[in-house]
Order: structure tokens, then C-alpha cells, then sequence
């Protein structure tokens, strides 16, 4: 082969291949938060957001490592630029100052509060109603912004993961804990927390429903990673696979998961 045929060659191959010719590998960090995020038997990272987030990555020609890691520790780590990007995470103007946010929300999450039976807990979405009671939340985990607004008011005791919340409650440390309904649902549905399903309970007003995005460390400068990210999402839903995802872990379709689609498309 001539030089300039090799010249030509390599020309057309740079065309032709340009994603997998710029092929990186991100790490990602998180919580474990099933089923969103989670650990299975043989210790392997899945669930619905670490498919969709990875899916993504893949059209975009990259690789996607993801770890899961106490909550506050992840943070730190996009901070400092030692791990590319963080998901599922709630907007904030504090998180604003370490991380860029992803346009498009990937998964919206309904808030609410869960206590035992029988106990006569109301919340109506006053606040004050809950005056005098412990309530358990998970350390470094937002809410959305209006229990994030109410919390200095509140009488709060932090736990490191959402299911010693549930066992806080019902040996009478807290009253009332809030979680992500996917969260909550899915762990009062495994065999081992029976005796918990039989006890707690959604109260039915929801405190918040809110997006959360992927963030990417500010440090990293990863913007047309994040630009090609929304655009590779958009194409994601508007494909139905977005869906197909959510009927395989079994995530209820809920009027506030059916708006989020319509909106979508």
C-alpha cells in the first residue's frame, strides 16, 4: 500500500469512526439505593439507573464503571475530581458549586413520609404538623426543597442507609422517616423485612416530587461529555427503551412517571 493510500485510509477511517477513535472510561459513584442503584448477589452494581445511565454512556461510545459508596463519601469524590460524575442526585445550589448538572432529569422521585400503623401521624404538606416528633433521615440526602427548607425546624436523627430508619422506627427511636417511594417500596418488599411491611406505612401526601440528574466533578470539565449525555437521553426515551426499563424493575407508572414520559417525547 502506497503512502498516500494509507494516507487516504486512515482519513477514512477517522470519519467513519470517530466515536470509538475517542472511546474513554468514566467511574461514576453513588449510593446504595435500590432499585435505583444496588448491589446483587454477586456483588455486581445494577439497577434501573445504573442500565439507563450505562446505556447511554455506550451510545456515546464510552465505557461506564459505577461504585456505590456511603453517600457523603461519593460527594466528596466528585468533588475533588477523583470520580467523573454522580447519579441520581437532587438539584441544589450548594451541589452547583462542585458539580454540573445534566440537562434532562433522568428519573423524577416522589417523596413521602412512612411511619407505623395505627400511630395517628397526619401530614397534609404543613410542615408544623410534625412539631415535637423524631424523624429519621439518612445522612447527606436531600429531600427536595421544601423539607430541605423545613429541616431546621425539625427534630431530625440521621442514619447511614434508609432501611436503619425502619428499624429506628419500629423499636420507637423516631416517629416518622421520609424516603424516595421507589426506595421504600422496594425494600419493604424484600422476604427479610416482612415483619417491617406489616408495620410501616406511606402516609399519602407527598412531601415533594422531585428530578434528579446525573452531576458531573466541575473539576473534570466534562461539558460536551454532559451535552452529548442529554442529547444520547432524549434519543434513549424517545425509542421506548426507556420504558421497557422501568417494566423490568418493576417500577410502578405512576401519574407523575407518565407525565415525565410526555413530556419527553
Amino acid at each position: 500500500m502506497s503512502v498516500k493510500q494509507r494516507c487516504l485510509l486512515a482519513l477514512l477511517l477517522g470519519i467513519l469512526l470517530p466515536v470509538s477513535a475517542h472511546a474513554e472510561t468514566y467511574r461514576c459513584v453513588s449510593l446504595d439505593y435500590p432499585p435505583l442503584i444496588y448491589k446483587d448477589s454477586d456483588h455486581q452494581v445494577k439497577g434501573f439507573a445504573v442500565e439507563l445511565v450505562s446505556a447511554v454512556f455506550k451510545n456515546l461510545g464510552h465505557n461506564l464503571q459505577v461504585e456505590i459508596y456511603p453517600w457523603a463519601r461519593s460527594l466528596e469524590m466528585v468533588r475533588s475530581g477523583t470520580r467523573d460524575c454522580v447519579f441520581t442526585i437532587f438539584h441544589s445550589h450548594e451541589r452547583e458549586q462542585f458539580l454540573d448538572f445534566s440537562g434532562e432529569s433522568i428519573i423524577p422521585q416522589m417523596v413521602y413520609f412512612y411511619t407505623k400503623k395505627d400511630t395517628g401521624v397526619v401530614f397534609k404538606g404543613d410542615f408544623s404538623s410534625l412539631e415535637g416528633m423524631r424523624i429519621g433521615t439518612v445522612r447527606k440526602i436531600s429531600y427536595g426543597a421544601r423539607f430541605e427548607e423545613a429541616r431546621p425546624r425539625l427534630q431530625i436523627d440521621e442514619a447511614y442507609e434508609l432501611e436503619q430508619s425502619m428499624k429506628k422506627l419500629l423499636i420507637g427511636r423516631i416517629d416518622v422517616f421520609p424516603s424516595n417511594y421507589y426506595s421504600a417500596a422496594y425494600l419493604l418488599k424484600l422476604p427479610r423485612n416482612k415483619e417491617m411491611a406489616e408495620k410501616i406505612v406511606q402516609i399519602p401526601v407527598a412531601i415533594d416530587v422531585v428530578p434528579s440528574y446525573l452531576g458531573f466533578s466541575k473539576v473534570k470539565k466534562l461539558d460536551a461529555l454532559r451535552g452529548g449525555f442529554d442529547r444520547e437521553f432524549r434519543n434513549f426515551v424517545s425509542s421506548g427503551q426507556y420504558r421497557d426499563l422501568l417494566v423490568k424493575y418493576e417500577l410502578e407508572s405512576s401519574p407523575e412517571l407518565v407525565r415525565f414520559l410526555q413530556q419527553k417525547h
